[in-house]
């Protein structure tokens, strides 16, 4: 078969453009530069693995849990972005490695009488969308109870955003997260009981209005009456019974520059 110089021709301007295009791309480098992040694989992430064990091995790896633990999941599914399909919100309670360390410290008589206050109470999300997880979301706290998720509309009606609730000793908070850019954001932390089962009890309640300033709702906190409980009985078993008054404390407002709510009084 003869080679016409015609043919020589185009393969090598055909050769030239494909240099040319390869030389273009921006070397790793020239990204880090111009600040353009290359995706990376989360170590502790494998998509290949089995949902259940690809999760285990996710947060076992960024809790570095001991061998063989024995912590408490839960698994809540909502819709928290704007593809329509179902995501997660994961709890993990760590109540035996709070012990456990005390124990390696020789700290339990010490840390009992603080319920073993610490980093003990862990919150996870995984995207429907990236097919990823974030995390952990770390509450301070005491681990004889496991966090309380509940859903609410309030940075849009399209999705949900995550409220957790969590103890400490006869006390509760409430902290919430909106879903923006399908990432939990921290954006307000208030009181929803303190001083249970003794005589400085107060308990509040809360509501998600139309926003003040913005598309997002504000958060009105009221108070609240709570039944109250002996000095002897146990606030880690004790039923919660609240009730709501309109009687106004706070109003807060979401200020959509540093992603917080905010009170002007």
């Amino acid at each position: 078969m003869k080679i016409t110089f015609i043919q020589i021709l185009l393969v090598a301007i055909l050769s030239f453009f494909l240099a040319a295009c390869k030389n273009n791309e921006p070397t790793e480098k020239e990204k880090e530069a111009a600040g353009i992040k290359s995706p990376k694989q989360d170590t502790y992430d494998d998509p290949k693995l089995p949902f259940d064990q690809r999760l285990k091995h996710y947060i076992e790896g960024k809790l570095s849990t001991r061998p063989n633990e024995d912590y408490r999941l839960k698994i809540y599914e909502e819709h928290l972005n704007d593809d329509g399909k179902m995501d997660m919100v994961i709890t993990v309670n760590r109540l035996e490695n709070a012990i456990k360390t005390a124990e390696e410290k020789h700290l339990v008589t010490k840390s009992a009488t603080v319920g073993f206050f610490g980093n003990h109470n862990h919150m996870f999300y995984y995207s429907s969308i990236t097919n990823k997880f974030m995390g952990p979301y770390t509450m301070s706290s005491t681990p004889q109870r496991q966090l309380t998720i509940t859903f609410e509309n309030i940075s849009s009606e399209n999705h949900k955003d995550i409220i957790v609730d969590f103890p400490i000793r006869n006390s509760q908070f409430r902290r919430i997260y909106l879903m923006l850019d399908d990432t939990p954001n921290y954006a307000f932390q208030w009181k929803q009981y303190d001083g249970w089962g003794t005589d400085k009890l107060e308990a509040y309640c809360f509501k998600y209005e139309k926003g003040t300033y913005s598309e997002i709702k504000d958060i009105v906190i009221n108070r609240a009456v709570m039944k109250n409980i002996g000095k002897e009985d146990n606030y880690d078993t004790a039923e919660q019974e609240i009730t709501c008054t309109d009687q106004l404390v706070k109003r807060f407002f979401f200020n959509a520059p540093d992603r917080k709510y905010y009170t002007p009084n």
